[in-house]
């Protein structure tokens, strides 16, 4: 007997944003992978600002990425 297996959708995308003077993960967002693409951006933007903030460093050095994705 053969069972296909359809991969399941994800419910949501993990996000990390990282220092790219040190290389250092300095936060995580997790979004619903339906969220449309305006709104996507919008939320990590201003998670991005908030880390800005938070860490004193100029929101050029914050970059984000799909957790476990890496930079390529």
């Amino acid at each position: 007997m053969l069972i296909i297996v359809k991969d399941m959708e994800k419910e949501h995308i993990d996000y990390e944003f990282v220092n790219s003077k040190t290389g250092n993960v300095i936060g995580y967002l997790s979004l619903a992978a339906g969220t449309d693409e305006k709104k996507r951006t919008g939320h990590l933007e201003k998670k991005k600002a908030e880390l800005a903030i938070d860490n004193r460093m100029y929101i050029e050095l914050i970059y984000w990425q799909e957790q476990d994705q890496g930079v390529r």
